[in-house]
């Protein structure tokens, strides 16, 4: 693993994985929300779920059948977000440049 002596690397690696962190649990909430809401509803909050997650299940919907229930694309779409996740990690992971943490260990 790489030395991290600056900011930029830790960065580098943090963002991304947090941004589909955040995707990924996001399109969770709207699958649970999918259960409870109808897909026309007004409240804020299934709105709101609508708009963040729509990019990433137009482009689930691109490579999945039209026969395919919207609940399902939804998981769908949270899975390809987590195997985007894995490639992230172990890219980072053989190129040797995950952050380490510092100061743990015997001493």
């Amino acid at each position: 693993m790489a030395d991290i002596d600056s900011q930029g690397l830790f960065w580098l690696y943090q963002v991304p994985n947090l941004v589909l962190a955040a995707l990924m649990y996001t399109l969770l909430g709207r699958f649970i929300l999918s259960l409870f809401f109808p897909p026309d509803s007004e409240k804020v909050i299934w709105k709101t779920f609508c708009q963040i997650t729509q990019p990433a299940i137009a482009a689930v919907k691109l490579v999945t059948p039209a026969v395919v229930h919207e609940r399902v694309v939804i998981l769908l779409a949270f899975t390809w977000v987590l195997f985007l996740r894995m490639i992230i990690f172990v890219g980072f992971a053989a190129m040797g440049l995950l952050p380490r943490i510092t100061g743990v260990g015997p001493a």
